[in-house]
């Protein structure tokens, strides 16, 4: 299946209020794909449609070829969920390896694989020595683990998760990170995330989609997306020896930048059409008998962007 995720006009209400507007969005096999907007902007309720949690008011979504409203137990049976309140829905007369037996065998993994694939889960999530424990005992952080050790415990074709690093200390979220690509690029894992970790988002994912008020704005790979919102770029100009003010006056007498200062002993400027431009300003300072070491562009983050986009609605 290329396109394991598929929505179509997706669209749902709760009475009067539209959380979810019209989405058309495919996700690819294989693919990270992060799903980023402010509070209330649809992403929670997307996911509970795509998961057969909600139903949708209007559209289809289909997951792996099953649709969610005719199909759902066959949607449920390929899809792994870590939802927003996954640290707490657990069993806690079970312990943390029972309540992986218990969510494997309602998937009717085979009981070989399935023990094998607790005993991976729970010594990748540090969470072996807390085995025989209730995640009545656990804290916060360690639920989170469990429930994100629930979610893959089948090794499902498509995986959803909402705020999956929440809780975690920040090697743990790295470990989780990796793993998440990992397996996405070896097992060909199709990985739905909801974030407001932008870093995350611009490091993990393949494609990203801008959701705000229920619609899907943008949706592109983060270097496409800059691309697209920055035609004028900023770059820092280091030079050999002493001469900035004069580089600046060089630079501005050029006519080529929309503007140019002094910061922290570099040149800073910013420009439009760069690959045409920046040639003839490097050109203009060698003939002024200026030695430049660096030409580096500040490359705007994937924050920088969702800002442009989203406003000021986060």
């Amino acid at each position: 299946m290329d396109v394991p995720i598929e929505i179509k006009n997706l669209t749902k209400t709760f009475g009067d209020i539209v959380a979810v507007r019209e989405v058309d969005l495919g996700v690819h096999r294989g693919e990270v794909f992060g799903f980023l907007g402010p509070n209330a902007a649809g992403k929670s309720t997307t996911v509970k449609v795509a998961s057969t949690l909600l139903a949708p008011t209007h559209g289809t979504v289909e997951i792996n070829g099953y649709d969610v409203l005719e199909e759902p137990e066959e949607v449920r049976a390929v899809i792994g969920l870590l939802p927003e309140d996954g640290a707490d829905t657990h069993y806690d007369r079970l312990t943390a390896a029972e309540n992986l037996e218990y969510f494997g065998r309602l998937y009717d993994v085979p009981k070989e694989k399935l023990e094998n694939r607790i005993e991976e889960l729970l010594e990748f999530l540090e969470l072996a020595d807390r085995r025989d424990n209730s995640p009545g005992t656990f804290s916060t952080g360690l639920k989170q683990k469990l429930s994100l050790a629930r979610a893959l415990v089948h090794d499902p074709p498509v995986v959803f998760l909402d705020e999956p690093t929440s809780n975690l200390d920040p090697i743990m979220s790295r470990k989780v990170r990796a793993f998440i690509q990992q397996m996405a690029e070896g097992s060909k894992q199709t990985y739905f995330m909801c974030t407001h970790l932008l870093s995350e988002a611009e490091h993990l994912c393949d494609r990203v989609g801008f959701i705000s008020h229920g619609r899907l704005v943008e949706v592109g790979r983060p270097a496409e997306l800059r691309r697209k919102f920055w035609t004028q770029r900023t770059f820092e100009l280091q030079l050999a020896a002493t001469g900035l003010t004069k580089a600046q006056s060089i630079i501005k007498s050029t006519g080529l930048v929309l503007s140019v200062q002094i910061e922290n002993k570099r040149v800073v400027y910013v420009v439009e059409k760069a690959e045409q431009k920046n040639p003839e300003i490097v050109r203009a300072l060698v003939e002024a008998g200026l030695a430049v070491v660096e030409l580096r562009e500040r490359i705007p983050s994937l924050e920088d962007v969702y800002l442009k986009v989203i406003g000021g609605d986060s």
